[in-house]
């Protein structure tokens, strides 16, 4: 069996680490292998530096934030490729379509984002769970990072999401079901590349 990669998509509490998980014990009952990965990915050195920035303790350059979301990346790449060479399914909660979305969000050129993570292995689905700004802050209420708690800049991310969603060809399903819909939607999605 071929491996692939499956991106899991969406502004913050859309869902997706939910959605993830789901998604990867529906493909172990396929008896497929399987792993999850979610970036950032705060166990590196790289992430570590994202989440002091997420938290707001330090200030960085944009084009530096997004570098180092590329890095962070680009840190675990070697053993994301390692696990598609036995054949895994990869499925990643945010990867690279969400540097692109959160960057062009942040006013920052679509080509130059795309460079930082040219080379790294390419998602074969990607799905956008969609849902508000507001429906973000309704499910999480306290604790939000940076990102979280600034709804007009969620309202951007969000609109970047859906036009690259069309020039790229993502999917886009709605968040605001109950989490057993939106796990039926998303595998009405992804089920033809298992075949």
């Amino acid at each position: 069996m071929r491996s692939k990669i499956i991106a899991i998509e969406g502004i913050d509490q859309a869902g997706k680490r939910t959605q993830a998980d789901l998604l990867a014990a529906q493909v172990r009952r396929m008896r497929k292998p399987v792993s999850v990965w979610s970036f950032p990915n705060y166990e590196t050195p790289i992430g570590k530096q994202l989440n002091t920035y997420l938290k707001g303790r330090t200030l960085m350059d944009l084009r530096a934030v997004h570098l180092l979301y590329a890095a962070n990346k680009w840190e675990v790449a070697g053993k994301i490729s390692a696990k598609m060479d036995r054949g895994e399914i990869v499925i990643v909660n945010r990867y690279t379509p969400s540097n692109l979305a959160y960057g062009v969000a942040h006013g920052l050129p679509l080509h130059w984002l795309s460079a930082l993570e040219e080379g790294l292995p390419k998602p074969n689905v990607v799905v956008v769970i969609d849902v508000s700004p507001q429906t973000s802050l309704v499910r999480k209420h306290e604790g939000r990072d940076i990102h979280e708690g600034d709804l007009v800049y969620l309202e951007k991310v969000r609109r970047a999401y859906r036009l690259l969603a069309k020039k790229y060809r993502w999917n886009i399903v709605d968040g605001r079901e109950e989490p057993e819909e939106v796990r039926r939607l998303i595998w009405e999605k992804v089920y033809g590349t298992f075949r």
